[in-house]
């Protein structure tokens, strides 16, 4: 027995929305990347860690400017061992970073009083950049 024909609906075209481009979102990360190395600096981030960040997307960014040469002097602050190419010895770092408290690893601070003055400009900065959130 024939099937029945049915008739096919047509789809009616869709509306195309225009959108401004200030309102399209980005998502390449650079924006957050900033947040983190403006407030690392406030926090002093670079003195008290070998590393420099606390951020691996931060950390990976550098590496990726450094030399094989300044890859190696690097290592040697952090304390590995400097041998290999340059792939295996950002990896070793990117490794070691990982597992280094404060660093990657994470870690409870426990300091008796605070790292900036409540009152100054630096915590309203803290304070801002930590409220916009990443």
């Amino acid at each position: 027995m024939p099937r029945k024909k049915t008739q096919s609906k047509k789809s009616s075209p869709k509306k195309a929305v225009k959108k401004d481009v200030n309102d399209l979102n980005i998502a390449d990360g650079k924006d957050d990347i900033e947040k983190i190395k403006n407030l690392e600096d406030l926090l002093g981030v670079k003195q008290t860690n070998p590393y420099g960040t606390t951020s691996e997307a931060v950390l990976e960014e550098r590496m990726n400017e450094m030399t094989l040469t300044d890859l190696q002097t690097f290592a040697i602050r952090v304390g590995i061992l400097p041998s290999g190419n340059k792939l295996t010895l950002k990896n070793k770092l990117k490794k070691s970073f990982k597992s280094h408290a404060g660093a990657g690893a994470g870690y409870n601070v426990g300091y008796q009083k605070p790292l900036v003055d409540p009152s100054s400009k630096q915590a309203e900065e803290i304070l801002k950049i930590s409220r916009e959130g990443f």
